[in-house]
């Protein structure tokens, strides 16, 4: 099975400019498996605005969650190690995500692929604009 992780900025671009999101998730139901990491939960719930809370709630316990386990550490610990040597500067937090979905074996959904070098050929962009 497929699995799929959700970026925080497809959740936050559907809660806040009503894309269709569960449309889309549906079509992926039925032949994938598809969630968010931990980690993209605190960054919805850093940005949630009060009259956004129930929406906000109700899709990410909709969501399955993915742990930062220590294999997941690592493995950001590797990216963000490899980014500064090359030069780049990667937020530790984007290393996480992408650490998560190395570990998971998940493509990776999100309108900012540049944040995720390290995922190059695990990246799909939504199918819907922003």
């Amino acid at each position: 099975m497929l699995t799929y992780l959700i970026d925080s900025d497809i959740l936050i671009n559907h809660l806040r400019r009503r894309v269709p999101l569960a449309a889309y998730l549906g079509e992926l139901k039925s032949i994938a498996r598809y969630g968010c990491s931990t980690i993209v939960v605190a960054e919805v719930y850093v940005g949630m605005r009060p009259a956004e809370e129930p929406a906000t709630r109700q899709l990410i316990e909709g969501l399955v969650h993915f742990p930062v386990t220590t294999a997941v550490a690592e493995k950001a610990a590797e990216f963000k190690r490899r980014a500064g040597l090359s030069g780049r500067t990667i937020a530790l937090d984007d290393c996480l995500i992408a650490a998560t979905a190395f570990i998971e074996k998940a493509t990776l959904i999100t309108g900012n692929s540049k944040h995720y070098p390290m995922l190059a050929d695990k990246i799909t962009r939504p199918v819907y604009p922003f």
